[in-house]
């Protein structure tokens, strides 16, 4: 698939985080996995309108200052709130790469959250830093609706085998089951096959912004004719009953199995 690669010019790389008061990098402003339901395609913090179809541009971040290494020392760095930092443009460019390796002097507490297998590339650099958390987030373990969902993205089964990987080579793992499309994901069967592999699974639901609601329901009734009625119910009606049962389902399995876990979906609020 052709993308439009262009570098563009920033202040720096990092901003604050609002996940557990840490900071982000996100080295890169679009992504060419080109998921349907990416929330990010709905936020635009450039203020500039991109002609381009989502997952049809990339831009290469060229910060302007030096990482500050003082102010990040010791603090938590989270890879990649907005693109994926192991999208295909990065096998060749190395932009992650080389971010990884100038923050080494600051000690940093390292997350990565990727839908790819490129991620395992950067093993040996992984283990020069004291605490590294690889995440995998899946919504399917069907290959064939990864096609249609995520079509540049790692297939499951790659994605399975990079956790093991990483696993084997002493990095901490962990899985983001994302979003779950209702009656189509089945967060059981993705539990079951990669629970051997990771130390903790995320939850959480598939929540639709306005931007793209109507461009996901489409999907997903192309999909499964057979579900629009419950996708009405939950998304224009806005019934939570089947959250609530899923979430209970979900903690019930993960507590008989002994599996640690955290539920993001919940009526009314967020976090589990």
């Amino acid at each position: 698939m052709p993308v439009n690669v262009r570098r563009v010019q920033v202040k720096n790389l990092i901003t604050k985080s609002g996940l557990g008061g840490g900071y982000a990098i996100n080295p890169y402003v679009g992504c060419p996995h080109k998921c349907v339901y990416c929330y990010a395609a709905c936020i635009n913090y450039s203020g500039i309108e991109r002609a381009e179809e989502w997952g049809t541009f990339l831009d290469v971040k060229i910060p302007s200052e030096h990482l500050n290494l003082a102010k990040i020392f010791r603090r938590g760095i989270f890879f990649s709130s907005m693109t994926d930092a192991y999208n295909p443009y990065e096998e060749r460019a190395l932009v992650t790469r080389k971010i990884l390796q100038a923050l080494l002097p600051a000690e940093p507490q390292i997350s990565i959250l990727t839908k790819s297998k490129l991620v395992t590339r950067d093993i040996d650099l992984f283990k020069q830093f004291k605490r590294v958390k690889i995440a995998f987030s899946f919504s399917s373990i069907d290959d064939g609706f990864r096609r249609r969902a995520e079509p540049y993205a790692s297939s499951p089964r790659d994605k399975i085998a990079a956790l093991k990987l990483l696993k084997n080579e002493g990095i901490a793992t962990s899985v983001f089951i994302a979003p779950i499309f209702p009656e189509i994901s089945d967060p059981v069967a993705i539990s079951e096959a990669v629970a051997p592999y990771v130390k903790s699974i995320w939850y959480d639901s598939l929540n639709l912004r306005a931007p793209n609601r109507d461009k996901v329901l489409a999907f997903a009734a192309r999909l499964r004719p057979d579900l629009i009625p419950l996708y009405r119910d939950i998304y224009l009606r806005k019934n939570k009953l089947y959250w609530i049962k899923l979430r209970k389902e979900i903690k019930n399995y993960c507590t008989q199995r002994g599996i640690r876990h955290s539920v993001f979906f919940q009526p009314g609020q967020r976090g589990g």
